[in-house]
């Protein structure tokens, strides 16, 4: 009892965590990268640069022992990390690409689908996949 007391308020954490990047983002994007450096050190022990520098083989066996809720997690801090209503950058793309590799890993590992991630994620493979119009 102890133990799922003290999962679900580090979940509760992390969602007021994601929220408050998400209200930083537009005012103050540097705190905002910040933040999420920081919360990506703590819980994760890793940097936005070192997951940058990670081949797709490395980001898979890194997320793979992770547990369902550090896996939603990590997708919301990577997701939060970009901000959509600007130009992407190779970066921002390579992080939605990989925001997708995690969520879709948390959908094999919950056996759940989320309706609202299936929106995000057609969002993101809309912006990240190369137009087809010239």
């Amino acid at each position: 009892m102890e133990r799922r007391d003290y999962l679900e308020r580090e979940i509760e954490k992390m969602h007021a965590v994601i929220q408050k990047i998400f209200g930083l983002r537009v005012d103050k994007p540097e705190e905002a990268r910040e933040l999420i450096s920081t919360e990506m050190n703590l819980y994760f022990h890793v940097s936005p640069p070192s997951l940058d520098a990670m081949s797709d083989d490395e980001f898979v066996q890194y997320i793979h022992p992770l547990k369902i809720y550090a896996l939603n997690f990590l997708g919301d801090l990577l997701f939060a990390s970009v901000d959509l209503e600007k130009p992407l950058s190779t970066t921002d793309k390579e992080s939605l690409r990989r925001v997708l590799i995690i969520w879709d890993t948390w959908e094999l590992k919950t056996k759940t689908l989320d309706w609202e991630k299936l929106a995000l994620k057609q969002k993101i493979k809309d912006l990240i996949s190369p137009s087809e119009s010239a």
